[in-house]
């Protein structure tokens, strides 16, 4: 990590001046240094609004500008942020917070008025100055909460409520575990209201969150400056409640959109730390001296069947793709930055009762076996009443890494198959596109929960869901997640969701590939560096320290 001291020029001279006159008391250099990191990332911030917030980038930044009631510790454990302390009514459908006496970055009292308007923000549907909220969904257990964003019903009728400046009574539709974990997110973070409408009135509508001067925040770091698509540098916010645990004075974001020019950077010493996106690089900076370090993103590397294609709708033609992938060999000798092989949908990362879900439930698929993947093309074969396997359309998004994955798979397949799969690569946006309509036979995606919980990776393949693009419809899965969901015994509720995961297997609408590792070089005087393991909270600063 860069270390910058902030040191007196004319030191000696001072010195010199102390012991003549015997004059102030001078503080040690060391105690005037400002402890500083650089890292960087990949693109610009689209808005830094908790309640608006849907990319990576500006997510990095507004978990360290913005508390919720609760933040999450170094192991992904809810734990009091601007709520000091709170309460479960016995059937688990009551939360009462009790907030601690906390403060704006300008000075001003942090109140549970504050998180009320923010969540009603989020779910408002006829704000006419803002787009919806991407995360607002994950507010729609609080009782309602769904009919008032689908405008059926006031704002009156959701379940929030103000009992006084420091106590907030949130009451859910439905026991909901990970609720704590919501109330983590950026979409469930406060909004000083006198901020919000002065920005909004002040200036052009869409001003509030896009410049350094449109922010307020109440966490450990305030936006000191942003030079767009250039850096945001963040300094240590002297309000915070805890500032004093909070070891980083300043923090600069560098907007770097080139991966090797990150690298590049780091090695020269511009970067404290640096995200690897070449396998390749890995072994290399390793070969240097540099530290390297892996972690677990949460998220599954997957492929997705159309169960509505002609040729895929066959289960054993499902079943001889997904055994005829080598995963150890896609993890060691293609991916090579720490991914594990999946042989589950879940990841590893995602909490159980006591353990790991995974853990607790165990792997769905056998691995790779290639006398199996010959044995189910040939029931294919005849089952389908052809004399050859069909040639398949592997959709994937445009990425390098996307890239690489299917080139290896397709080999696979080609080796261990004897099937023959052709590559569609297109922008995201258009491969999402497809996934809505349908229009692709395979296709190449990664998944991760907005909180750990299994459900958030379950749920996706209910009747109905807009992710479920899949064309799994079996109403005894949707009965097995409903019941998880109602289910207060979370020895039982997981039982349900085993159940249901199992069950997803038994029809084999995915076939998965790895739990997603991203690699880091981080400078070896940094530590306490977090790599979240949801989908948006992938990084906290909140811990890091230097040695």
């Amino acid at each position: 990590m860069r270390l910058k001291k902030v040191t007196v020029e004319f030191a000696a001279v001072l010195i010199c001046f102390n012991i003549v006159f015997n004059g102030c008391d001078f503080k040690k250099e060391q105690d005037l240094a400002i402890k500083e990191i650089t890292l960087s990332i990949d693109g610009e911030p689209e808005v830094l609004d908790p309640q608006l917030v849907g990319d990576v980038h500006s997510m990095r930044i507004i978990n360290a500008v913005f508390e919720g009631l609760c933040r999450n510790d170094e192991n992904g454990i809810p734990m009091p942020g601007m709520a000091k302390s709170w309460d479960v009514s016995e059937d688990k459908l009551t939360y009462t917070f009790h907030l601690r006496e906390a403060l704006w970055a300008d000075g001003s009292q942090v109140t549970a008025m504050d998180f009320k308007e923010a969540w009603l923000r989020a779910l408002n549907p006829n704000a006419k100055e803002q787009q919806p909220s991407p995360l607002g969904y994950l507010l729609m257990c609080i009782e309602g909460a769904e009919s008032y964003f689908n405008g059926e019903g006031s704002r009156k009728d959701v379940a929030i409520e103000v009992k006084d400046e420091k106590t907030l009574v949130v009451k859910l539709k439905q026991p909901t575990p990970y609720f704590l974990q919501i109330v983590c997110n950026s979409v469930a973070m406060p909004i000083n209201g006198k901020f919000y409408v002065k920005e909004q009135l002040a200036n052009d509508i869409g001003e509030y969150g896009a410049k350094a001067q449109n922010i307020l925040g109440n966490g450990p770091f305030i936006v000191k400056e942003w030079k767009h698509n250039k850096y945001i540098a963040l300094e240590k916010n002297p309000n915070y409640w805890n500032a004093e645990n909070i070891k980083i004075d300043r923090i600069i974001f560098k907007i770097i959109t080139d991966n090797p020019s990150a690298i590049a950077a780091f090695e020269k010493g511009e970067l404290d730390i640096a995200e690897i996106s070449q396998a390749n690089q890995i072994e290399e900076l390793k070969a240097k001296g540099f530290r390297i370090e892996d972690y677990n993103t949460g998220k599954t590397q997957y492929i997705l069947f159309n169960m509505e294609d002609k040729y895929l709708k066959n289960i054993n033609l499902r079943k001889a793709l997904t055994y005829g992938i080598e995963r150890d060999n896609l993890v060691n000798n293609v991916v090579k930055n720490g991914s594990k092989g999946a042989y589950a949908f879940v990841n590893p990362v995602v909490r159980g009762v006591e353990k790991s879900f995974r853990e607790e439930t165990g792997d769905l698929v056998t691995g790779f076996n290639v006398s199996e993947a010959e044995s189910f093309a040939l029931k294919s074969l005849v089952e389908l009443k052809l004399s050859d396997l069909p040639k398949l359309t592997l959709l994937i998004d445009d990425s390098e890494i996307s890239k690489r994955d299917a080139q290896a798979i397709r080999e696979m397949w080609r080796k261990n198959v004897g099937i023959e799969v052709e590559i569609e690569a297109l922008p995201l946006e258009s491969v999402k596109e497809r996934l809505l309509q349908k229009e692709y036979q395979m296709v190449l995606l990664r998944w991760a929960g907005d909180c750990n919980d299994p459900i958030l990776f379950l749920e996706i393949f209910e009747i109905g869901n807009s992710f479920n693009a899949a064309g799994f419809n079996i109403s005894e899965y949707d009965q097995l997640i409903n019941k998880a969901r109602k289910e207060v015994d979370e020895k039982k509720r997981m039982n349900l969701l085993r159940e249901a995961e199992e069950l997803l297997f038994n029809y084999m609408p995915i076939c998965p590939l790895y739990y997603v590792y991203d690699s880091y070089a981080i400078k070896h005087e940094i530590k306490g560096f977090v790599r979240g393991s949801s989908a948006i909270q992938d990084m906290d600063l909140y811990w890091t320290y230097l040695e």
